[in-house]
C-alpha cells in the first residue's frame, strides 16, 4: 500500500489518486463469524460434489 493509500485509509480526502486504487478501510472491512465460514465451506463442498457427479454422468453418456 502506498503512502497515499495509507492516508486515504486513515480518513484523508482523495482528490487525485495518481493511479493508485485506494479504498477506505473501515467501510470495506467486515469480519466473518465461524458459523458463516463453516456454511461457506459446506456450500463449496456441495458444489464440488455436484460438479463431480455432473462430470461422471457426462462421461457415461
Amino acid at each position: 500500500m502506498t503512502t497515499h493509500c495509507q492516508d486515504v485509509a486513515r480518513g484523508g480526502i482523495e482528490l487525485n489518486n495518481g493511479g493508485d486504487i485506494c479504498y477506505r478501510s473501515p467501510a470495506m472491512v467486515t469480519t466473518l463469524s465461524q458459523a458463516e465460514v463453516l456454511i461457506a465451506l459446506v456450500v463449496a463442498a456441495h458444489a464440488g460434489v455436484l460438479a463431480i457427479r455432473l462430470c461422471v454422468s457426462l462421461y457415461n453418456a
